[in-house]
């Protein structure tokens, strides 16, 4: 572990926020996904909100992910390979998928995170009947939500996780000396902008006073906790490799944004706007916003940070 490893070039603006959507997306959908599991079709409300999020977020990290490549023009050889030329001169492409390529292996888990929340996103748009023609309506009919939500949600746990493996797995001093938590931190902070961007959709629409409304911030609460717990962890272990975030303008980003603005003043906010009745949905917003600025600047100043 070399600090005179060579940066990868990442721009934050693009690889930072395809980590910090992707995660958001994926943690949307798990929460959607308990719904369906645990819920009894209780909170419905709750899933339906948590699956019109994730798919429409899903479909932003493939353009964050395609500009930050060399040559954008060629992403289509993360899933396609030219074939080679057959004895009449005629060539084809073939499924590509390179297992000991992160990029290639986090390329396909969102084409498959994709798929499942795509699957969700229209059901929920036949049951809304917000699609009047449905002509394949019977098939999901016969495909039970339950089956497509864990298998969505498996493929959003990787898709929020890997790319903090993928940070541990590099050279930089920083990312590899917190290994093996990034991982760990990127799931769990996905979760608590998942849960975020859910309030903020049930404050907005004034639903801040039911049983699965209470469910939402109880799992963003107990993220929130975990997250600040795993920074803390993260940054004791890297030890000196972590001085980036200690001084100037990271560590305002690390520990101004993202453990204060994005965590501390969240949970007091919610803590106190649970005293306050229907009163509380512009404080319910104003957390969520926080959590979810929070959680964007958690990745800008580690991937910035990094590569210092």
């Amino acid at each position: 572990m070399s600090p005179q490893s060579q940066a990868p070039g990442w721009e934050w603006y693009f690889v930072a926020m395809y980590f910090f959507v992707g995660g958001t997306s994926a943690g949307a959908y798990f929460i959607g996904s308990l719904v369906e599991l645990f819920g009894g079709g209780k909170h419905r409300d709750v899933s339906k909100i948590a699956f019109y999020i994730a798919f429409p977020l899903i479909l932003i990290t493939p353009i964050l992910l395609i500009a930050d490549l060399g040559q954008p023009a060629r992403f289509w050889h993360l899933f396609l390979t030219p074939g080679l030329y057959n004895a009449i001169g005629q060539s084809g492409v073939t499924l590509y998928a390179n297992w000991d390529s992160p990029l290639s292996i986090g390329s396909w888990a969102l084409l498959v995170f994709g798929a499942f929340s795509l699957l969700s996103f229209v059901d929920n748009l036949i049951a809304d009947k917000v699609i009047t023609f449905a002509p394949f309506s019977n098939l999901y009919n016969r495909v039970p939500r339950k089956v497509y939500a864990v298998l969505g949600s498996l493929a959003g746990f990787f898709v929020a996780g890997y790319t903090g493996v993928l940070l541990n797995l590099t050279a930089r001093p920083l990312w590899a000396a917190t290994d093996p938590l990034l991982g760990a931190l990127f799931i769990v902070s996905g979760g608590s902008s998942g849960a975020a961007a859910i309030a903020l959709v049930m404050a907005w629409r004034k639903m801040t006073s039911g049983d699965g409304f209470e469910q939402v911030e109880s799992f963003d609460r107990i993220s929130l906790v975990v997250e600040l717990v795993l920074i803390v962890a993260a940054s004791v272990i890297a030890g000196q490799f972590a001085a980036p975030l200690m001084s100037g303008t990271f560590a305002l980003l690390f520990w101004g944004g993202t453990v204060v603005l994005g965590i501390l003043v969240p949970l007091a906010l919610e803590w106190y706007g649970g005293r306050l009745g229907a009163a509380r949905a512009s404080l319910v917003m104003l957390a969520a916003l926080l959590v979810l600025l929070g959680g964007a600047l958690l990745r800008i100043s580690l991937v910035s940070a990094g590569q210092a």
